[in-house]
């Protein structure tokens, strides 16, 4: 299966300043063949530049004759939300654009496509107009478009939305975040917000959110404010004024935060002060630093491709190997933006792959699978899914990721051959009675053949009161009769 990932770009040879052209582009990825860039296997022009992007594979809808790739979403500049079908674009269809959405009056900062396979065809967008509307795609052709709390209910942002994200457990409730600190958790099945996240000792805006991938009552929120550039972690059942915990270690603003998919207990991050970090939840400190990507060429683990103008800004990738990227990078004057990130999201599907953003317009993939941590523990994608060991007596003890066994070990009997068993528990019994006989007995009128009678006969007669008799008599031989006893002699 193939490896996607799908770029919003714009043209980086631009004619000037009225040239607000984009382009989205399909590359197909090989991470074992080592080469450090990329070609796009596709590519379609826009009329507007990308902020935000989103994948989904359509699990359960999709099939080969249709949507046999799923649907890739863009968030754009002008407020628009644009559909393509990748599998046309892939195949240079020209009408590979499927729909567009205008719904938002200001630039679409959040897109992403609900994980659920049952509800996969919802598209949750929040923008810079401080509205978040929902797009149902069941007919991507002709996209309807709700809001998850309609009137009467007048919740709402009061700010401009940040990002989106959708419960990993749960497919009707939506996170939003918003630059006046403030997050929001939507509950479309009863059309209102389910409640509202804001710390009581801040209210610095929020740069990003996402779900615990494990758990649907924990979220964590980044914190944009360079004063106070801290994560937040949520548990929705304690509290929604004062944080579960808090990890400290950057130095300035955050702006993206990944929930690692293979391992819950791992979380990444990037901010404005050009360092991207990797965090064990058990100890909250940070474990390992991904190298500045200014600092090093990049190597044949972490591919750089995008050169052309890559934006990111989707939290993360699409589903079954397929990923997405899209945003508005700022740039400036000289290289002082050069190799600076500010997006970082977990691969889906192929454990220990992280990739990132950069203000330089480029999009680099990196492996985890051999990285120095600071923490112990190992990752959860280098622990055994299962395992067994065999003991005496048919017993076994195994682990695994089953329920049943979650947490522990468990150890259980093997019985291969019952019939085996019968006869050993069989034999126990008789040589706990001490009743040797009785069982040669049972195992001449069990015997199948002859022989085997014959056999079981010879080992009864043993334990026979007159066993020496018996086995001459069975061998075919008589005992010799003693002679009478002699008279007694005269006496002289």
């Amino acid at each position: 299966e193939r490896t996607l990932v799908a770029l919003g770009t714009t043209e980086a040879s631009g004619s000037g300043f009225d040239d607000y052209g984009a382009r989205l582009e399909v590359h197909a990825l090989d991470l074992c063949d080592g080469r450090p860039d990329s070609k796009p296997a596709a590519v379609a022009k826009t009329s507007s530049r990308f902020v935000s992007l989103a994948w989904s594979a359509l699990p359960g809808k999709a099939s080969a004759d249709a949507l046999g790739l799923g649907l890739v979403a863009g968030g754009m500049s002008d407020g628009a939300v644009d559909v393509w079908d990748p599998a046309k674009l892939l195949a240079g269809h020209p009408q590979a654009h499927v729909s567009r959405v205008q719904r938002h009056a200001g630039p679409v900062n959040g897109l992403e496509f609900n994980p659920h396979p049952a509800s996969a065809h919802l598209l949750a967008s929040g923008g810079a107009d401080c509205e978040v509307f929902i797009a149902s795609l069941e007919r991507p052709e002709a996209p309807t478009v709700f809001v998850p709390a309609p009137p009467p209910n007048a919740a709402k942002h009061v700010a401009e939305v940040t990002k989106v994200a959708w419960n990993s457990q749960v497919s009707h409730i939506l996170a939003t975040a918003s630059q006046s600190g403030a997050t929001i958790v939507w509950d479309l099945r009863q059309k209102k917000p389910w409640c509202e996240l804001r710390d009581a000792a801040s209210r610095s805006a929020v740069a990003d959110v996402a779900w615990n991938p494990s758990e649907g009552l924990h979220l964590a929120t980044a914190s944009g404010d360079d004063a106070n550039p801290v994560i937040r972690l949520w548990d929705l059942r304690s509290s929604t004024t004062m944080p579960l915990g808090t990890l400290r270690g950057h130095s300035q603003g955050l702006l993206s935060v990944s929930w690692c998919p293979d391992d819950p207990s791992l979380l990444a991050s990037c901010g404005r002060d050009n360092r991207t970090l990797v965090w064990d939840l058990f100890s909250t400190e940070a474990v390992y630093e991904l190298p500045a990507a200014a600092s090093a060429d990049p190597a044949p683990a972490s591919p750089k491709f995008g050169q052309g103008g890559a934006f990111g800004g989707s939290p993360g990738f699409g589903g079954d190997a397929q990923a997405a990227f899209g945003g508005a990078a700022p740039t400036g004057f000289g290289t002082a933006a050069a190799g600076r990130r500010y997006q970082v999201a977990w691969a889906p599907s192929t454990p220990a792959v992280l990739a990132t953003c950069s203000f330089d317009r480029s999009v680099q993939i990196h492996s985890l699978a051999g990285f120095s941590a600071t923490s112990r523990r190992p990752p959860k994608w280098l622990r055994r899914p299962c395992g067994a060991a065999f003991g005496f007596g048919g017993r076994v003890a195994c682990f695994g990721s089953s329920k049943a066994s979650r947490g522990g070990v468990a150890v259980k009997r093997v019985v291969e051959n019952g019939s085996l068993v019968q006869a050993s528990q069989a034999f126990e019994a008789a040589l706990g009675a001490g009743d040797y006989k009785a069982f040669c007995e049972a195992r001449v009128s069990s015997s199948k053949g002859s022989e085997d009678a014959r056999i079981w006969t010879f080992m009864q007669l043993i334990f026979e009161p007159n066993a020496r008799e018996k086995l001459l008599e069975c061998l075919g031989y008589e005992a010799k009769k003693e002679p009478a006893a002699a008279p007694p002699a005269p006496p002289p």
